[in-house]
């Protein structure tokens, strides 16, 4: 089950990185912090991740010219 509006694919994410690992994301917003070992993927990353409040949610993330963008987050 997707938990984001369709429309939040596609959007801008902010990632940061430690020893060349997705370590924090922000989205919408939110700030998360990457629970697991990130998994490289052709053109980015997929994580778990969980907001101070302590909401979970699987990310896909891509990179594109400008940046990081949502693929999806379950």
């Amino acid at each position: 089950m997707n938990l984001l509006h369709p429309s939040s694919v596609g959007a801008p994410v902010a990632l940061w990185f430690s020893n060349g690992m997705p370590a924090r994301l922000v989205h919408a917003g939110a700030r998360y912090r990457i629970l697991d070992s990130a998994t490289p993927t052709e053109s980015g990353w997929v994580f778990r991740a969980r907001t101070e409040l302590g909401r979970e949610h699987l990310f896909e993330v891509h990179a594109t010219e400008s940046g990081w963008e949502l693929v999806r987050a379950d």
